[in-house]
């Protein structure tokens, strides 16, 4: 077991034999469970491995299965890990809802499609949390979302869950007192994480302030100490706003996605109770220790079909003058930041964010630039400073990219203006932060109106995350394969108060490619680390992935692992020898 003492990103490091609690017909109320396929309950089936034999939890995409409570009859410590089987035809993957009886909220415990295709049938393990379990029972969960009204199995999609065993692994005293001090650190919380806050409102229905926590949930106990979760793009706002829309596409009644729908009726559904998904989440970021800063995509003002259902009502309709104008001379669909009403209206809006309780606020200019390109008042005040037509320059004159570039450095200090008047308003002690997602290299930055070192030079900025695109501006790439293109962001931070945290993606990394990239980026000079959309299902879904990337801040593991000849980070799996009354070693074709 103790196979990497330093390593404590799983149960691999403890000492202890692990218990295997595969009785889970054992489960509460009994009348949840049936022997047979039926509808909201859940099927047991008996399996055997080449080291156990038990009763394996089944519910598939239309069960709607309810909780049910498995007694752990344990006291003090353990690591406690999930056994999920990979065969039975669940090509999509599975999903499965876990907390102790002592908590409000649900983890969800993924393994993805791609995973259980290379794994055939076998039980794959998650580890999830190590905790006190004395009086606590553990109870589980089907993913259910509402498609509809009613009763019926087509009222509900849910993911198919195939749970074989609950792992008990118990902590000596030592080994107590090392995690409780693991946990006391401070200086291991160096990274930081984003969550869209509308990805959850594609799959559930009703929202609750409990399905809003669980997107918060698996950064308990992490090296996360940040949380960036959006409040809007352009004058779509995911909270109730004075200003400006609720994504709630009042009158449509037919979306080019099933998610799409699902989305607008739970915005529908916020809306008549008045539930706040932005507070929610401010108030739990708090209570786990994590700051929380309100994000916004600062080209979300118009979107292209078929996903135009969010250009309802857009302010994008009512300002045509406020349009962006290409070289040709041609509208483009986009608001320009050139125009002053245009800034003006977004920092109306994050003034509004910032009366809910954030520690700051980011700009997202990662996604659909640019803001800014042939605007009347850039060309012609170029015109009047330089007495050159920048149309018969070259796109990428630098005399004009930093003319240009001063429409976006005007829009990041009206913001700093903004936020500090703010801070002074709420007597603050420290001031609300400014934060920006910004491209990978000095050239790609001023070409898009970024002109990043008087940014800083000015303190517009208290922390710049590059975030690594590819040509066509495609964000599911690799980023910083080579740590050295972080070059330029480091000296431009040097000796100054600028945090540098460098997106990492793609989204699904291997765990060792993950904890590599991120000791060379350290390496080079980066203090801290940026995971865009680190979400539950995807990045924050308890799989190796997952278990690597919430400790990345504890630099001495990385450092004691690559020492250590990298050794494998993989999930244990057990094949499965019987299931039901299936000899799972005589294989048929077909």
């Amino acid at each position: 077991m103790n196979t990497s003492p330093t390593d404590r990103s799983t149960d691999r490091w403890l000492s202890r034999q692990p218990a295997y609690r595969a009785d889970l017909d054992r489960c509460q109320p009994a009348a949840a469970v049936a022997a047979s396929p039926t509808y909201h309950r859940w099927r047991a089936m008996p399996y055997e491995t080449e080291q156990f034999a038990g009763t394996m939890l089944l519910a598939g995409p239309e069960t709607a299965a309810p909780d049910i409570t498995y007694p752990l009859d344990a006291d003090g410590w353990h690591a406690i890990s999930i056994g999920m089987y990979c065969g039975g035809h669940l090509a999509e993957g599975t999903t499965v809802r876990v907390r102790l009886s002592g908590q409000q909220t649900f983890s969800y415990l993924t393994v993805l499609g791609d995973e259980m295709h290379a794994l055939g049938d076998e039980v794959i393990e998650r580890y999830w949390t190590t905790a006190d379990l004395t009086g606590q029972d553990l109870v589980l969960g089907q993913d259910i979302a509402r498609l509809g009204s009613g009763d019926a199995p087509s009222s509900f999609r849910c993911s198919p869950v195939r749970i074989a065993y609950v792992k008990l692994v118990p902590l000596t005293a030592a080994e107590v007192a090392v995690v409780s001090q693991d946990r006391g650190r401070s200086d291991t919380r160096r990274l930081f994480a984003h969550n869209d806050a509308h990805g959850f409102m594609f799959n559930h229905v009703p929202i609750t302030e409990e399905v809003v926590r669980r997107e918060l949930e698996p950064f308990r106990d992490s090296d996360f100490s940040r949380l960036y979760w959006e409040g809007g793009q352009g004058d779509l706002l995911y909270y109730h706003s004075r200003i400006g829309r609720m994504p709630t596409a009042d009158g449509l009644t037919d979306f080019t996605r099933v998610g799409d729908r699902l989305h607008v009726e739970n915005w529908r559904a916020c809306r008549e109770s008045g539930l706040e998904p932005l507070h929610i989440a401010a108030d739990y970021a708090h209570e786990l220790g994590m700051e929380f800063h309100a994000s916004f995509r600062v080209a979300g003002f118009h979107y292209p079909p078929p996903i135009d259902q969010w250009n309802l009502d857009a302010i994008y309709h009512r300002h045509p003058e406020w349009r962006g104008v290409d070289r040709a001379g041609r509208r483009t669909p986009r608001l320009a930041y050139s125009y002053p009403e245009v800034r003006a209206l977004v920092v109306s809006l994050l003034r509004e964010m910032a009366q809910f309780p954030i520690d700051g606020v980011c700009l997202l200019y990662n996604r659909r630039p640019p803001m800014i390109e042939y605007e009347p008042p850039l060309v012609e005040g170029f015109q009047r400073e330089y007495g050159q037509d920048p149309h018969r320059l070259d796109p990428r004159d630098p005399q004009w990219l930093h003319y240009r570039a001063r429409a976006l450095t005007q829009f990041m200090r009206e913001v700093r203006t903004a936020m500090d008047e703010v801070s002074r308003e709420q007597g603050r002690s420290t001031r609300l932060a400014v934060a920006a997602i910004v491209l990978s290299s000095e050239a790609e930055n001023l070409y898009y109106g970024m002109d990043l070192p008087v940014w800083v030079r000015e303190g517009l900025v208290d922390t710049l995350i590059p975030y690594r695109l590819m040509p066509g501006l495609e964000s599911a790439y690799d980023s910083w394969t080579d740590p050295r293109d972080l070059d330029y962001f480091v000296e431009l931070v040097r000796d100054t108060p600028v945090v540098l945290a460098p997106n990492l993606m793609p989204r699904v990394m291997p765990p060792d490619e993950l904890r590599r990239r991120s000791a060379g980026l350290y390496d080079v000079g980066a203090t801290h680390l940026f995971f865009w959309d680190c979400v539950p299902g995807s990045r924050a879904s308890y799989a190796p992935t997952w278990d690597a990337l919430r400790r990345l801040g504890h630099r001495e593991e990385l450092t004691a692992w690559l020492q250590a000849g990298q050794p494998s980070l993989a999930s244990a799996s057990l094949p499965l020898r019987q299931f039901g009354d299936w000899d799972l070693s005589y294989a048929t074709p077909g």
